[in-house]
């Protein structure tokens, strides 16, 4: 009888904390994008996906077509990750631009952002507004490679965009570029080292703080040990114009959640060099841990649902990219049924709720 006791306390144990699969608790509709570039025998092509947790279903909402308007990618992962951005509903943004550029002063770089609704998808993304990426330095691969991460507010009307550059001026130190809705640069968050770079950045829900991880480059050989404890994850005031080290640690992708005074970072668990990631929830203001959980293989993306009640996070596990879906109550994960073509490179751009009954392109 104790035993029966006990295998019966475990099955509901199991049924709690996985709550009956990875859509638990998800609103109906509730989806996640992503994109998957490809390489051909010209410039990569990037598609865009929103696929139903629940049900499974899965849309392409976008593809590259036109060589003088593509989706700006970074020549290291062949991908858009952290350069595009879905924001719930239905709104996805990215950055746009020629695969080459021959004539510099009339760079067509520029965020751009695709509806989604009822009614489908919009065909053509919307251009907002010009964010010059472009620059004169001679590359073996174009211009492909200017691609950064990006925020946005949960309202629209603020971005984040880390760069060496602006257009053909190249900036001293790595900065981060606080813009209008409209473009127009507001601040620039200068970097304290030219040796540290921008790995993740995102908003507070209210759009007044802006969270980002700053990590030393080098490698085993070439890292300047000095600049480790400079690593970590910062908090910027925009208003105030202030921003400090909120909380020391190595990591590459954070997200603002689950609560609206919780940042979580995938830190690194070890040394700089570990591809084993944990997940750890941090208080603002204070800046102390208030908990961890376990997330698996090394995490490259975070994004958190509409009312945080899931945690999306990309990451490298058993050797193949894939997208895993968290309760935020237990932390229990489930990856998300999808295939990726071979030699395709997954980007997780976020959440979306997608109404019912609406169609694709």
């Amino acid at each position: 009888m104790k035993w029966l006791a006990l295998c019966s306390w475990v099955l509901l144990a199991v049924a709690v904390f996985t709550g009956g699969g990875q859509a638990a608790g998800l609103p109906p509709g509730a989806s996640v994008v992503y994109g998957i570039s490809e390489r051909g025998e010209g410039a990569p092509v990037t598609a865009l996906y929103v696929q139903d947790v629940a049900s499974g279903s899965r849309r392409e909402i976008y593809r590259d077509h036109d060589e003088a308007n593509r989706i700006l990618i970074k020549i290291a992962s062949s991908g858009i990750l952290g350069a595009g951005r879905a924001a719930p509903p239905g709104d996805v943004y990215f950055l746009m631009g020629p695969t080459r550029v021959s004539d510099l002063s009339a760079c067509t770089d520029a965020l751009c952002r695709l509806r989604m609704g009822t009614e489908g998808p919009q065909m053509a993304p919307e251009r907002l507004f010009p964010v010059p990426f472009c620059f004169s330095d001679a590359s073996p691969y174009g211009l492909w490679n200017r691609a950064p991460n990006f925020a946005l507010s949960a309202d629209g009307r603020r971005f984040a965009v880390p760069a060496m550059r602006v257009g053909e001026t190249r900036l001293e130190r790595t900065s981060i570029r606080v813009l209008s809705a409209t473009g127009e640069e507001v601040w620039r968050i200068p970097l304290e080292d030219e040796m540290l770079y921008v790995a993740d950045l995102a908003w507070s829900p209210n759009g007044a703080q802006l969270a980002y991880i700053v990590m030393p480059y080098g490698d085993e050989h070439t890292l300047d040990e000095a600049l480790l404890p400079k690593a970590g994850v910062y908090l910027a005031d925009v208003e105030g114009r202030t921003t400090r080290l909120l909380y020391q640690c190595f990591a590459g992708t954070l997200a603002w959640g689950p609560g609206s005074e919780e940042i979580t970072v995938a830190a690194r668990i070890g040394d700089l060099w570990s591809t084993e990631c944990e997940g750890q929830v941090i208080a603002v203001p204070s800046g102390q841990k208030r908990r961890q959980f376990s997330l698996r293989g090394y995490v490259t993306a975070l994004a958190y649902s509409e009312g945080a009640t899931h945690l999306a996070a990309q990451a490298r596990y058993e050797n193949e990219d894939r997208i895993w879906i968290y309760p935020t109550a237990d932390g229990w994960g489930e990856p998300l049924e999808m295939e990726l073509p071979e030699g395709g490179v997954l980007a997780l751009l976020g959440w979306a709720r997608i109404a019912e009954g609406a169609s694709g392109p």
